[in-house]
């Protein structure tokens, strides 16, 4: 049988014990990235928990070849792509001059198709920084810009383009 002394110390020992679980359990809530995109605008929002981090520009597709508006998520992150071109049938090697740049984070392929559009650079800066509707359906930013996008999100973050 337990003296009452110790009977207090188990008691002491069991409610620092839900305390010290309690302090635990309310770890910080994880940051919540999500990309937002506006055609109209020509702007790329990267946001935490719904607060704007950073804006940039960024250059949209064509009216022949138009950014599809929709609710989508990052599918895949690449580092130096190397980017094909079937229209020309060539292979840009990574690197600045690669028609898609340095960074390529495809978020949605065509079931119809199978065209991938992605948030990528590009070796045009021009196009960004004149916010045009030139691309082929891609969200283009300035290859800086892409890195500090890339550096921050990860595969299955969400992207919403209106």
């Amino acid at each position: 049988m337990l003296s009452p002394r110790s009977l207090l110390n188990v008691f002491l020992a069991a409610s620092l014990g839900s305390i010290a679980l309690t302090g635990i359990s309310s770890v910080e809530a994880k940051a919540e990235i999500e990309i937002e995109v506006s055609l109209k605008e020509r702007y790329l929002w990267l946001k935490d928990s719904g607060t704007v981090i950073k804006r940039y520009p960024i250059a949209i597709g064509a009216p022949e070849t138009p950014t599809i508006p929709g609710v989508y998520s990052i599918l895949k992150k690449v580092k130096d792509p190397t980017y094909y071109s079937k229209s020309h049938h060539k292979v840009f090697p990574a690197g600045p001059n690669d028609p898609v740049g340095v960074r390529f984070m495809p978020y949605l392929k065509a079931a119809s198709d199978g065209k991938v559009y992605a948030v990528h650079g590009t070796a045009w800066p021009r196009w960004v920084h004149l916010r045009a509707a030139a691309s082929l359906g891609c969200i283009r930013m300035l290859n800086s810009d892409v890195i500090e996008v890339f550096n921050q999100v990860e595969v299955g973050t969400p992207i919403v383009i209106r």
